[in-house]
């Protein structure tokens, strides 16, 4: 018999393969791993300064125009209401800090995609530099070390909050959306057409 849990956890694992798959149908990703890849899935993973190792759910690279060859880390959060999502952002954006501080050529790109919205009011400013400054010292037993947020304050790096900052991608997805994007056989086309100039030039 499925636990809740476990049917939690498969509800995550297919978020992550549609993530990944709508990602790809843009055209825009050149090569994208799940972090239950057994070969790549370790550059997902992390380490909080004083916690835990924590991971993302997707890593790739795009392709084209000023954005060719860097590098994303992608969060998926497969809900049909805004479910923990106000609580399980704020702990991403300081994820993304740590990141961003630990191995920047991994952090051109951060992106949370969700199935539905959430903090409508204050949606405007999610990816902003003072949200982002907010929510790492929200974070500051696992970022910092210390015991107060006001401990936290004087420790944040402007300039990694601003990097992040200008990073993040918030991405909502619907069931129909994901109807709208290009077949796997005309990606595989493109794909044979970029090869193709490739070794062309």
């Amino acid at each position: 018999m499925v636990t809740s849990g476990e049917a939690l956890h498969e509800k995550g694992r297919d978020g992550a393969r549609r993530a990944k798959r709508w990602l790809e149908a843009t055209t825009r990703v050149k090569m994208a791993w799940l972090n239950t890849d057994p070969i790549i899935g370790d550059r997902c993973e992390f380490q909080w300064p004083h916690g835990r190792q924590f991971s993302f759910d997707i890593v790739g690279f795009l392709s084209g125009g000023p954005v060719e060859g860097q590098s994303f880390l992608a969060e998926v959060k497969n809900y049909s209401t805004p479910g923990n999502q106000p609580v399980e952002y704020p702990e991403y954006l300081a994820k993304c800090y740590v990141t961003y501080a630990q191995q920047p050529k991994y952090s051109d790109n951060f992106m949370w995609i969700t199935w539905h919205p959430f903090k409508q009011t204050e949606w405007t400013s999610l990816c902003s530099a003072e949200m982002v400054r907010r929510c790492v010292i929200g974070e500051h037993k696992r970022v910092f070390g210390v015991g107060s947020p006001e401990e936290a304050e004087s420790l944040v790096d402007m300039d990694i909050v601003n990097a992040v900052a200008e990073r993040l991608w918030v991405i909502v997805l619907s069931d129909k959306q994901e109807k709208l994007v290009i077949s796997l056989d005309h990606l595989a086309v493109i794909r044979a057409y970029e090869v193709r100039e490739g070794e062309a030039s």
